[in-house]
């Protein structure tokens, strides 16, 4: 089982995992993302995407703001949260 006892944690992977599931969204364009199931994801999503919506062209006519956002919150994740992350190493040495 996944053991994430802080909320900066919790925040980071309920990012993480509402932006995968964008991601995959995004591979079928036909999706629409006014109805349930697909507007609990396009809700929180949707804000973040449209600041880089229009700097980022698609790919092979694939929208990729979500993957952008993706590996931003990989990257944050992995340096705040990682193995050897800032905060993981203050918590565990106190440095």
């Amino acid at each position: 089982a996944l053991h994430c006892p802080h909320l900066l944690c919790q925040k980071m992977l309920g990012a993480t995992t509402f932006q995968l599931c964008r991601v995959v969204a995004s591979w079928y364009p036909n999706t629409n993302l006014n109805k349930v199931p697909w507007v609990f994801v396009a809700w929180p999503t949707e804000p973040l995407l449209r600041i880089v919506k229009g700097s980022i062209p698609p790919a092979f006519g694939v929208d990729i703001t979500p993957v952008f956002w993706l590996a931003i919150f990989t990257f944050i994740n992995e340096i705040l949260l990682g193995q050897q992350g800032l905060l993981t190493m203050k918590l565990k040495y106190g440095i």
